[in-house]
Protein backbone atom coordinates (compact mmCIF):
# COMPACT_ATOMS: atom_id res chain seq x y z
CA UNK A 1 0.00 0.00 0.00
CA UNK A 2 0.96 3.61 -1.38
CA UNK A 3 -0.31 6.68 -0.56
CA UNK A 4 -4.09 6.30 -1.39
CA UNK A 5 -7.76 7.83 -1.09
CA UNK A 6 -10.18 5.61 0.45
CA UNK A 7 -13.12 7.98 -0.23
CA UNK A 8 -13.91 11.19 -1.95
CA UNK A 9 -12.77 14.01 0.16
CA UNK A 10 -10.86 11.60 2.69
CA UNK A 11 -7.34 12.44 4.20
CA UNK A 12 -4.52 10.11 2.29
CA UNK A 13 -2.04 7.93 4.36
CA UNK A 14 1.63 7.55 2.70
CA UNK A 15 2.76 4.27 3.45
CA UNK A 16 5.96 5.08 2.63
CA UNK A 17 6.66 8.20 4.68
CA UNK A 18 4.69 6.19 7.74
CA UNK A 19 6.65 2.37 6.93
CA UNK A 20 9.60 2.94 9.90
CA UNK A 21 7.76 4.03 12.40
CA UNK A 22 4.76 1.90 11.60
CA UNK A 23 7.34 -0.88 12.04
CA UNK A 24 8.70 0.23 15.17
CA UNK A 25 4.87 0.46 16.83
CA UNK A 26 3.09 -2.28 15.31
CA UNK A 27 3.55 -6.34 15.54
CA UNK A 28 2.26 -9.00 14.56
CA UNK A 29 -0.59 -10.73 16.00
CA UNK A 30 0.16 -14.41 17.20
CA UNK A 31 -3.35 -15.33 18.17
CA UNK A 32 -5.04 -13.79 14.78
CA UNK A 33 -2.85 -15.91 12.92
CA UNK A 34 -3.98 -18.77 15.13
CA UNK A 35 -7.19 -18.51 14.39
CA UNK A 36 -6.83 -18.41 10.43
CA UNK A 37 -4.51 -21.39 10.85
CA UNK A 38 -6.86 -23.45 12.64
CA UNK A 39 -9.36 -23.48 10.05
CA UNK A 40 -6.93 -24.93 7.08
CA UNK A 41 -4.51 -27.95 6.98
CA UNK A 42 -0.92 -26.66 5.50
CA UNK A 43 2.00 -28.33 5.61
CA UNK A 44 5.73 -27.88 4.49
CA UNK A 45 4.50 -28.17 0.59
CA UNK A 46 1.62 -25.84 1.02
CA UNK A 47 2.17 -21.86 -0.78
CA UNK A 48 0.59 -19.17 1.28
CA UNK A 49 0.02 -15.64 -0.18
CA UNK A 50 -0.33 -12.26 2.04
CA UNK A 51 -1.68 -9.33 0.29
CA UNK A 52 -0.81 -6.13 2.05
CA UNK A 53 1.47 -7.68 3.92
CA UNK A 54 2.92 -4.28 4.73
CA UNK A 55 6.04 -4.57 6.76
CA UNK A 56 5.31 -8.59 7.24
CA UNK A 57 4.94 -8.97 10.64
CA UNK A 58 1.89 -11.57 10.30
CA UNK A 59 3.89 -12.64 7.29
CA UNK A 60 6.89 -13.78 8.76
CA UNK A 61 4.82 -15.17 11.95
CA UNK A 62 2.65 -17.79 9.45
CA UNK A 63 6.33 -18.93 8.35
CA UNK A 64 7.76 -19.54 11.14
CA UNK A 65 4.47 -21.17 12.07
CA UNK A 66 3.42 -23.51 9.31
CA UNK A 67 7.26 -23.94 8.05
CA UNK A 68 5.50 -23.50 4.35
CA UNK A 69 6.63 -21.17 1.47
CA UNK A 70 4.80 -17.94 2.64
CA UNK A 71 4.74 -14.91 0.12
CA UNK A 72 3.97 -11.25 0.88
CA UNK A 73 3.03 -8.53 -1.37
CA UNK A 74 2.03 -4.57 -1.20
CA UNK A 75 2.26 -1.71 -3.07
CA UNK A 76 4.05 0.64 -0.50
CA UNK A 77 8.04 0.39 -1.47
CA UNK A 78 8.50 1.59 2.20
CA UNK A 79 6.91 -0.84 3.87
CA UNK A 80 8.47 -3.51 1.92
CA UNK A 81 12.01 -2.39 2.72
CA UNK A 82 11.53 -2.26 6.32
CA UNK A 83 10.09 -6.41 5.44
CA UNK A 84 13.43 -7.18 3.76
CA UNK A 85 14.92 -6.35 6.66
CA UNK A 86 13.77 -8.46 9.10
CA UNK A 87 12.71 -10.98 6.67
CA UNK A 88 14.95 -12.10 3.57
CA UNK A 89 13.95 -15.44 3.51
CA UNK A 90 10.60 -14.37 2.62
CA UNK A 91 9.53 -13.26 -1.02
CA UNK A 92 8.29 -10.27 -0.76
CA UNK A 93 6.93 -8.14 -4.04
CA UNK A 94 5.90 -4.92 -4.52
CA UNK A 95 2.30 -5.41 -6.58
CA UNK A 96 -0.94 -4.22 -6.70
CA UNK A 97 -3.54 -6.48 -5.27
CA UNK A 98 -5.58 -6.13 -8.36
CA UNK A 99 -3.14 -7.53 -10.43
CA UNK A 100 -1.49 -10.14 -8.78
CA UNK A 101 2.02 -11.29 -10.53
CA UNK A 102 1.07 -15.37 -9.73
CA UNK A 103 -0.44 -17.72 -12.30
CA UNK A 104 -3.87 -19.37 -11.62
CA UNK A 105 -3.56 -21.74 -8.97
CA UNK A 106 -0.74 -21.32 -7.18
CA UNK A 107 -1.81 -20.71 -3.64
CA UNK A 108 -3.54 -22.90 -0.81
CA UNK A 109 -4.38 -20.18 1.35
CA UNK A 110 -4.60 -16.42 0.37
CA UNK A 111 -4.95 -13.91 3.57
CA UNK A 112 -5.55 -10.56 3.82
CA UNK A 113 -5.21 -8.77 7.73
CA UNK A 114 -6.62 -5.39 8.15
CA UNK A 115 -5.92 -4.63 4.62
CA UNK A 116 -10.11 -4.62 3.49
CA UNK A 117 -10.49 -0.62 4.40
CA UNK A 118 -7.41 0.58 2.18
CA UNK A 119 -9.11 -0.75 -0.74
CA UNK A 120 -10.59 1.29 -3.29
CA UNK A 121 -12.64 -1.43 -5.24
CA UNK A 122 -12.87 -4.55 -3.28
CA UNK A 123 -14.07 -6.38 -5.97
CA UNK A 124 -11.19 -7.14 -8.22
CA UNK A 125 -9.01 -7.86 -5.28
CA UNK A 126 -11.47 -10.80 -4.07
CA UNK A 127 -11.16 -11.70 -7.91
CA UNK A 128 -7.66 -12.10 -8.23
CA UNK A 129 -7.58 -14.19 -5.04
CA UNK A 130 -9.97 -16.70 -6.13
CA UNK A 131 -8.01 -16.88 -9.64
CA UNK A 132 -4.60 -17.44 -7.73
CA UNK A 133 -6.01 -19.83 -5.26
CA UNK A 134 -5.29 -23.82 -6.05
CA UNK A 135 -8.81 -26.17 -6.32
CA UNK A 136 -8.92 -27.22 -2.55
CA UNK A 137 -7.34 -23.61 -1.16
CA UNK A 138 -9.10 -21.04 1.17
CA UNK A 139 -9.33 -17.20 1.55
CA UNK A 140 -9.47 -15.08 4.32
CA UNK A 141 -9.72 -11.79 5.14
CA UNK A 142 -9.23 -10.49 8.85
CA UNK A 143 -11.23 -7.19 9.21
CA UNK A 144 -13.65 -5.78 11.20
CA UNK A 145 -17.19 -5.30 11.85
CA UNK A 146 -19.20 -1.44 12.01
CA UNK A 147 -20.17 -2.86 15.30
CA UNK A 148 -16.77 -3.66 16.79
CA UNK A 149 -14.98 -0.38 15.44
CA UNK A 150 -17.89 1.50 17.83
CA UNK A 151 -16.48 -0.47 20.73
CA UNK A 152 -12.45 0.06 19.75
CA UNK A 153 -10.34 2.23 22.54
CA UNK A 154 -9.39 5.05 20.06
CA UNK A 155 -13.04 5.67 19.45
CA UNK A 156 -13.06 6.34 22.97
CA UNK A 157 -10.50 8.76 22.59
CA UNK A 158 -10.86 9.72 19.17
CA UNK A 159 -14.55 9.55 18.43
CA UNK A 160 -14.38 10.63 14.83
CA UNK A 161 -11.97 7.59 14.00
CA UNK A 162 -15.46 5.74 14.48
CA UNK A 163 -17.36 7.51 11.53
CA UNK A 164 -14.73 7.77 9.39
CA UNK A 165 -13.49 4.07 9.21
CA UNK A 166 -17.16 2.59 9.10
CA UNK A 167 -16.95 4.35 6.16
CA UNK A 168 -14.08 2.46 4.64
CA UNK A 169 -14.85 -0.73 6.21
CA UNK A 170 -17.22 -2.57 3.83
CA UNK A 171 -19.92 -4.29 5.58
CA UNK A 172 -19.53 -7.88 6.58
CA UNK A 173 -22.34 -9.27 4.38
CA UNK A 174 -20.94 -6.58 1.59
CA UNK A 175 -18.19 -8.25 1.55
CA UNK A 176 -19.27 -12.17 1.54
CA UNK A 177 -21.66 -10.87 -1.50
CA UNK A 178 -18.20 -9.59 -3.29
CA UNK A 179 -16.93 -13.53 -2.20
CA UNK A 180 -19.71 -15.24 -3.63
CA UNK A 181 -19.73 -13.27 -6.67
CA UNK A 182 -16.49 -14.33 -7.59
CA UNK A 183 -17.16 -17.82 -7.45
CA UNK A 184 -16.20 -18.24 -3.76
CA UNK A 185 -18.49 -21.02 -2.05
CA UNK A 186 -19.22 -22.37 1.98
CA UNK A 187 -18.93 -18.52 2.25
CA UNK A 188 -18.71 -17.64 6.18
CA UNK A 189 -18.08 -15.17 8.93
CA UNK A 190 -16.62 -15.64 12.30
CA UNK A 191 -16.79 -12.88 14.85
CA UNK A 192 -13.92 -13.45 17.22
CA UNK A 193 -13.15 -11.27 19.96
CA UNK A 194 -9.93 -11.57 21.57
CA UNK A 195 -9.08 -11.49 25.47
CA UNK A 196 -9.02 -8.56 27.66
CA UNK A 197 -5.67 -6.84 27.71
CA UNK A 198 -4.42 -4.14 29.43
CA UNK A 199 -3.01 -1.38 27.27
CA UNK A 200 0.63 -0.39 28.76
CA UNK A 201 2.77 2.26 27.32
CA UNK A 202 3.42 1.01 24.06
CA UNK A 203 -0.75 1.86 23.83
CA UNK A 204 0.43 5.46 24.04
CA UNK A 205 3.26 5.49 21.92
CA UNK A 206 1.52 3.94 18.92
CA UNK A 207 -1.39 6.78 19.12
CA UNK A 208 1.82 9.65 19.67
CA UNK A 209 3.41 8.42 16.52
CA UNK A 210 0.20 7.61 14.51
CA UNK A 211 0.72 3.91 14.23
CA UNK A 212 -2.60 3.46 13.39
CA UNK A 213 -3.84 4.79 9.53
CA UNK A 214 -7.41 6.23 11.12
CA UNK A 215 -5.36 8.65 13.70
CA UNK A 216 -3.86 9.76 9.87
CA UNK A 217 -7.28 10.68 8.59
CA UNK A 218 -8.92 12.83 11.29
CA UNK A 219 -8.23 16.83 11.61
CA UNK A 220 -4.91 17.70 13.98
CA UNK A 221 -7.47 19.54 16.10
CA UNK A 222 -9.33 15.99 16.49
CA UNK A 223 -5.97 14.34 17.28
CA UNK A 224 -4.43 16.29 19.33
CA UNK A 225 -8.09 16.73 21.79
CA UNK A 226 -8.05 12.95 22.30
CA UNK A 227 -4.13 12.39 22.39
CA UNK A 228 -4.28 15.13 25.69
CA UNK A 229 -7.31 13.29 27.02
CA UNK A 230 -5.51 9.54 26.82
CA UNK A 231 -1.99 11.10 28.55
CA UNK A 232 -4.74 12.14 31.64
CA UNK A 233 -6.06 9.07 31.68
CA UNK A 234 -2.42 7.59 31.63
CA UNK A 235 -1.37 10.43 34.28
CA UNK A 236 -4.44 9.66 36.29
CA UNK A 237 -3.57 5.83 36.23
CA UNK A 238 -6.76 5.01 34.91
CA UNK A 239 -7.27 1.59 34.08
CA UNK A 240 -7.29 0.93 30.35
CA UNK A 241 -8.43 -2.57 29.29
CA UNK A 242 -9.48 -3.38 25.44
CA UNK A 243 -10.55 -6.38 24.18
CA UNK A 244 -10.11 -6.18 20.45
CA UNK A 245 -12.88 -7.97 17.98
CA UNK A 246 -12.21 -9.24 14.33
CA UNK A 247 -14.33 -10.74 11.65
CA UNK A 248 -12.98 -13.72 10.23
CA UNK A 249 -14.66 -13.64 6.69
CA UNK A 250 -13.67 -17.33 4.50
CA UNK A 251 -14.21 -18.44 1.40
CA UNK A 252 -13.87 -22.14 -0.33
CA UNK A 253 -12.58 -22.33 -3.85
CA UNK A 254 -14.11 -25.68 -4.23
CA UNK A 255 -15.41 -28.56 -2.39
CA UNK A 256 -12.27 -30.80 -0.94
Amino acid sequence: MSRRTDLAGAKTVDYDKVAKVYDQVRTGDLEMMYQILSEILLGRNSIILDIGCGTANNTLLVSQTTHARVVGIDLSSGMLHEAKKKAPEIHLARASANHLPFGNVTFDLVFMTEVLHHLADIAPVISEAFRVLRASGEFCIVTQSHEQIDHRMTTRFFPSTAEIDKSRYPDIEVAKKHLRASGFINVRSKPFTFARVPLGDEYLETVEKKGYSMLHKISEEGYQEGLKELRAAYAASESLEYAPGYAFIWGSKSTR
